[in-house]
């Protein structure tokens, strides 16, 4: 689940199921055993002991029907110990046709699976959510009503899965240190248990979990652990180690080209205290993500905004959720170096709160040597409350600042979700910011937005309204347009068909956006109208109509276009994505002297996956672009190329065992442009990286790695000039390192 590529059918399936005991009416709070000893997969096997634990069994379809039972049989055995709660589940199917990989650590999308859900506070808004592939590797996440998954969040526990001859058995052994829960003398907790079968499409839960609501945690199951318990002290420190050698090319001057190199030896510490069961500290100094994979590829060519590169970087991404925000006012990319940091977050009754204090080295390494702030680092303070009320509803307060040298800006906001009732939710936000600068006025601005939402299983509909000042300013914040008046409206209907023997559903959906300015002058408006067919085995096919109009450098431009998009995983070991498409598109950057105009743009993405063995992975993405003049331009006849863009990324995973690994990935970059019609540089880059990992567990890892950059690029001349060649000529940066970190458990 953690891809850049997801089919929303997946990610929201993904998210949970659960299980029921026979004799347990489903009015009645289910009570889990204490076991004698902790489960042994063997045990259960084409037998069962006799103290398998509490049974549930009758799962009932989530997807593709809407509480139908389960098309395979499942059971699910539930108990505890002092240090542990227990889940094993049995699953009946055909081992030929069940899918699995032995894979790393959160790379489960495609197979078989079952999941364990735990809301340990029963505030019926947050839960935790564990999953397992028949081969037990390991997928976790958090749940919040209203965001959804956030699957960044990673945590200690235990699993093991087999693959029988009547279908396959995995245990869970989820230690309370993991979790965070109330201190009383019995837990009153929410818990589900499921099954996911893509062959079959199928996403089955106990208790039974219908999409006609619209909010999934308030309707798990009731269970208690009839006595206290406690995860008792639970200090992590993780310490690690890293060396490094790495050279680049400085070519920001072709005149004045040099080679940087950093010989970088670091040892720095992470930890963690976890207070009275409920709140969690996180300290870190000189953190290093050396081992964090690179961007997945976008095409950024001739944007006008910013274009969002999601998070990568574990500390940062761990409970990010507590302080997530309808519009993003806390983006953690925001913080490019960091040297130390220190966060707090938890619960206390129907309170949650979130705090971090962090510098960032970036700033003041950017400036110029004979500036005043140069080698100063910038202070970073964020904060957030929030208060649970009416079962299903909340209200937060979020407040960021950030400080460098004689400059500050500040952002506070509030926000609101209130459940309406089982289908309507209406969210909404207001911000405001002030920034400060030395010799200069101060200046504010703020942000409204207001959002209703209904979901069920056939019809779904939301409605934005959006409103930034120009001087809006929010430091932190992921906010790449201000200066607007937005309204976006959001509208699908889906036809069913539980006894088709491939479709699944169907049906239309539209969307709308229309922008003014803070003037009320028409900036530009879109839609894209699009019909959907999804089939067994994740296969879908979607057809879109694509209308709009853009304001820009004063002039009007209309446009239009389509595109056509197909997903399958047909084949267990073959999936993939296509996409084609032919729109009107600006030519932001034009050559000097000559205005924008409209481009007929013609664009191809694709995404192969391809698994020979269990063990063994080969994934190969595309993306093509290609604009042309739709008429005579700078004396260019029309249909002249004004650029194309070639992206290329190849991942090789082979995964020895589900904690040794090593992956090559080539990202390959060919920008070829028109200089007479368009200011881009073209260009062409090669990158392998390669990475041998080993992750017994999260803290307890090592890295060894190697990178390579070659571009056309050469030293030329006498004096030499840094010149585009027409091959990959040159090795322009280089790094080799190797990093290792072991987790204590206090």
């Amino acid at each position: 689940m953690k891809q850049a590529i997801l089919t929303p059918l997946r990610r929201t399936a993904l998210c949970l199921m659960l299980a029921f005991s026979a004799p347990v009416l489903a009015d009645e709070r289910l009570q889990i055993p204490r076991a004698a000893r902790a489960p042994v997969l063997a045990d259960y096997v084409g037998k069962l002991p006799a103290d398998a634990g509490v049974e549930i069994k009758g799962f009932r379809q989530y997807a593709p029907g809407d509480g139908e039972p389960s098309l395979l049989e499942t059971k699910a055995y539930l108990s505890y110990d002092d240090e542990h709660l227990y889940a094993v589940f049995v699953c009946k199917d055909d081992p030929a046709l069940v899918r699995a990989r032995i894979a790393r650590r959160e790379d489960l999308p495609g197979d078989d699976a079952v999941q364990l859900e735990i809301d340990s506070f029963n505030d019926k808004q947050r839960s935790f959510r564990f999953y397992a592939n028949p081969y037990g590797v390991q997928m976790d996440a958090k749940h919040t009503e209203g965001l959804g998954d956030d699957f960044n969040f990673d945590t200690q526990w235990q699993s093991d899965g087999k693959i029988t001859p009547d279908g396959y058995v995995v245990t869970m052994a989820i230690p309370f240190k993991s979790l965070r829960f109330s201190r009383a003398d019995v837990q009153n907790w929410g818990i589900a248990v499921g099954r996911i079968v893509p062959r079959l499409n199928e996403f089955s839960y106990w208790p039974y979990i219908t999409k006609r609501q619209a909010a999934f945690v308030p309707q798990l199951a009731p269970v208690q652990i009839p006595e206290p318990i406690t995860s008792g002290r639970n200090i992590q420190l993780i310490p690690y180690g890293y060396v490094g050698r790495s050279r680049a090319l400085n070519g920001r001057d072709p005149a004045n080209t040099f080679w940087e190199r950093d010989d970088k030896n670091q040892a720095g510490l992470d930890a963690k205290l976890v207070l009275a069961d409920k709140f969690a500290l996180d300290l870190t100094y000189k953190p290093d993500f050396s081992e964090v994979e690179s961007d997945e590829p976008q095409v950024l060519i001739d944007k006008r905004y910013e274009v969002l590169f999601p998070e990568k970087r574990p500390f940062f991404l761990e409970n990010s959720g507590f302080f997530t925000t309808p519009q993003p006012l806390f983006f953690s990319r925001r913080i490019a170096e960091p040297r130390y940091g220190a966060r707090l977050t938890g619960r206390e009754g129907h309170w949650s709160v979130g705090g971090l204090l962090m510098d960032d080295l970036a700033p003041g390494e950017a400036l110029p040597r004979d500036s005043r702030d140069y080698g100063k680092t910038a202070r970073i303070a964020v904060a957030r409350v929030q208060n649970d009320f009416a079962g299903d509803s909340n209200v937060g307060v979020l407040l960021t600042d950030r400080k460098f040298g004689q400059q500050s800006n500040r952002v506070a906001g509030v926000d609101l979700r209130y459940k309406i009732d089982e289908n309507w939710v209406l969210s909404s936000q207001l911000a405001h910011s002030k920034s400060s600068l030395e010799g200069k006025p101060d200046h504010s601005g703020r942000l409204a937005f207001v959002e209703a939402s209904r979901s069920d299983r056939n019809f779904n509909y939301a409605g934005q309204y959006l409103d930034i000042t120009r001087d809006f300013d929010p430091a932190l914040a992921f906010i790449p347009r201000t200066d607007i008046r937005q309204t976006t409206q959001t509208a699908s209907y889906l036809w069913n068909f539980p006894d088709a023997p491939w479709l699944v559903s169907a049906g239309p959906s539209i969307k709308a956006v229309g922008t003014r300015d803070q003037e009320n002058v028409l900036q530009d408006w879109s839609s894209d109208a699009f019909f959907s067919v999804n089939g067994l085995r994740a296969t879908t096919f979607e057809a879109h109509k694509l209308d709009g109009f853009e304001k820009y450098a004063g002039l009007d431009f209309r446009k239009s276009g389509y595109s056509l998009a197909a997903s399958t995983e047909w084949l267990s070991w073959l999936t993939g994505w296509v996409t084609v498409g032919q729109n009107e598109v600006i030519n932001y950057q034009p050559a000097p002297g000559i205005a924008p105009f409209l481009g007929d743009a013609r664009s191809v993405s694709a995404n192969l996956k391809f698994t020979p063995v269990a063990q063994f992975r080969v994934e190969q993405t595309l993306y093509w672009n290609d604009l042309r003049t739709q008429a005579g331009v700078a004396g260019m006849p029309t249909g002249s190329m004004v650029y194309r863009e070639l992206l290329s990324r190849t991942k090789l995973r082979y995964q020895h065992s589900r904690f040794l690994a090593a992956h090559l990935i080539l990202d390959y970059s060919h920008l070829k442009t028109n200089r007479a019609l368009t200011g881009i540089e073209g260009g062409k880059r090669l990158t392998g990286d390669l990475l041998f990992s080993y992750v017994l567990s999260p803290g307890t890892t090592a890295y060894a790695g190697y990178t390579d950059r070659q571009e056309n690029l050469q030293l030329i001349g006498n004096p030499q000039l840094l010149q585009r060649t027409r091959d990959l000529d040159m090795h322009t940066g280089r790094k080799v390192f190797v990093k290792f970190s072991y987790l204590f458990q206090l």
